[in-house]
Parts: C-alpha cells; structure tokens; sequence
C-alpha cells in the first residue's frame, strides 16, 4: 500500500510538472511578443520587473513546472498521510512547499525577485530565507481565498471527511444540493443507517427526496443483513466441515 502511494504522489507530480511546463513556456512565448512589440514602439514603455512568473519561455517553463510537480506532489502526500483529510491545513502546507520551490528554482535560474518584491539575495542564507518567506506567502494567501470560498459556499473543507458517504449517496440520487441539511442536521457518515422520515423532515428536506433517501438507505441495510448472513453461514460451514 505504502509503495502504491508512492507511485500515485510520483505519477501526480509529474502530471504537475508537465502541465506547468506546457502553461509556462506558452505564458513565456507570450511574454516575448509583447516585449517585441513594444520594442517598435515610439515610447517604449518601461520593462515589467523580472520574477518567477516572468521571463523567457525556457525559464519560465522550468518555474512552473517545479511548482505544479510540487504542489500536486505535496498536496497528494499530504492527504495520504493523514488518512483521505482534504482541508486548508493540508493545502497551505502544500502550498508552502511549493512557494518554497518556486523561489529556490527562481534563485538558480536568476528569475527570482525576492519574496517581498526587492532585490533577489545572492548568498546561501538569503536564499534559503527568501525561500522560507515566499513559501509562507503562498500559504497565507492559499488559506485566505480557501476561507473566502468557504464563506460563500456554505461548506466547511475541514469537516468534509465526516460527510464523505453522505455526499456520495446524495450524489448518486442527484440531491446534491441537500447537502446543506444534511451538515446542518450533524448527519454525519455514522447516523446514515440511523435514518428515519422525521429526522429528514427536521432538517427540511422535501417529500420526494426524502423517498429517495430512505429507500436508499433501507436497500443499504438489507445488502449489510445479507452479507452478514452470509459470512455467518461460511462460518458456521468452515467450523462443521470434517477435519482431515
């Protein structure tokens, strides 16, 4: 299992790192165009300043794709590691990683500017503490925007997990839009067989999905009665079968 989640965080970074690759060299061909035209222009406008999201088409396909291979990377590992839990937490812990390489890639390629906009740092410490802040930037900025969706959507990403069969079952009925009531309610994974008709009432749920639900759920408990059944009786076959 270990191994195979191995290989899904590698196969997800290198998508990462492909699709950054493909997005930065087409943003630095772009780039070069408009610095070509507005070379002929009477009153060339000024350069726009030099970073990890600027440059020729071969740097910045290097830079973004270093921070997608990361991001998705990280973003993947993380998720893994503490058990299928998609919240903000993990997400600016992803995002610092990949702020983080960004920087460190811009350092070497001489495409950075600095974590605040200044002078990019020459020596190993500057370096390595510009890396460090431009990682918790992207954090912080990461965490902010997931808290603004989250304000307007309705939804809490850190209390995903406790819905995660509730969802799908509502999603597999085409209700997905009760699933608001359903968190309202507190009608978590674990209250799902406990289902009744008022229960579903209380948290205003209309007639005819209501149908939907409980017959879902009813048809859930009969397919958990006769796989239990069945694994009692293999039992009790395998304990009166003959020992040779």
């Amino acid at each position: 299992m270990r191994t195979r989640a191995q290989v899904e965080v590698g196969i997800t970074a290198a998508g990462g790192a492909l699709q950054g690759s493909v997005l930065g060299y087409g943003l630095g061909m772009m780039n070069k165009s408009l610095e070509a035209q507005a070379a002929t222009m009477p009153n060339k406008p000024p350069m726009a300043a030099q970073g990890s999201f600027s440059g020729p088409p071969k740097v910045l396909a290097l830079n973004l794709a270093v921070f997608s291979a990361v991001q998705g990377g990280l973003t993947l590992a993380i998720k893994k590691y503490r058990g299928g839990v998609e919240d903000i937490q993990g997400s600016m812990m992803a995002m610092f990683g990949a702020g983080s390489a960004l920087s460190l890639v811009g350092a070497a390629t001489g495409s950075s500017t600095g974590a605040m906009g200044g002078e990019a740092p020459k020596d190993a410490a500057g370096v390595a503490t510009d890396a460090v802040r431009t990682g918790a930037l992207f954090a912080l900025l990461n965490g902010a925007f997931m808290k603004v969706g989250q304000m307007f959507s309705g939804k809490d990403a850190a209390q995903d997990h406790y819905y995660a069969h509730a969802n799908n079952m509502l999603a597999t009925l085409g209700l997905e839009k009760y699933e608001k009531n359903f968190r309202k309610g507190l009608l978590t994974d674990d209250t799902l067989l406990l289902l009744n008709d008022s229960a579903l009432q209380e948290v205003r749920i209309p007639p005819g999905p209501r149908l939907k639900i409980l017959n879902y759920v009813d048809a859930t408990r009969a397919s958990m009665a006769r796989q239990h059944a069945e694994a009692l009786s293999l039992a009790n076959s395998t304990q009166d079968a003959p020992i040779k």
